[in-house]
C-alpha cells in the first residue's frame, strides 16, 4: 500500500487536532508491533495560516480515523517535520532525500 493520507487544518485548530493524532498514534503503533514507516509528519504554510498533517501509508486506518483524504505522495517541495513515529521513519520513507 503506498496511498498517504493528509488533513489541513487552520492553524486555531492545528495543535488540538496534532495532540490527538499523536495519542491516537500510540496505542496502533505499539499493537501494530512499532513498524518501520508507520508515522505522522507536519508541515506548516505560513502564508495560508494552515497546517497539513500527513499520515504515512502504514497510518492509513489512523488517518480514516481523523478524516484524511488521499494525497499526492511527492513531497520534493514540502518542508515536513516527524510529528510522531520512529525516527528512522523519515530515511525509510524518504531514502533519496538522503541524496540531496
Amino acid at each position: 500500500m503506498t496511498t498517504w493520507y493528509s488533513i489541513e487544518l487552520s492553524d486555531s485548530e492545528a495543535a488540538r487536532t496534532a495532540q490527538k493524532v499523536m495519542d491516537a498514534f500510540t496505542p496502533k503503533y505499539v499493537g501494530s508491533g512499532r513498524p518501520l514507516g508507520m508515522a505522522v509528519f507536519s508541515s506548516h504554510n505560513q502564508s495560508s495560516q494552515t497546517t497539513t498533517i500527513y499520515f504515512a501509508p502504514k497510518a492509513a486506518s489512523l488517518a480514516m480515523q481523523f478524516g484524511a483524504s488521499s494525497c499526492d505522495s511527492n513531497f520534493v517541495n514540502v518542508d515536513l517535520t516527524l510529528l510522531v513515529g520512529d525516527q528512522n521513519s523519515a530515511d525509510y520513507l524518504f531514502p533519496e532525500a538522503e541524496e540531496r
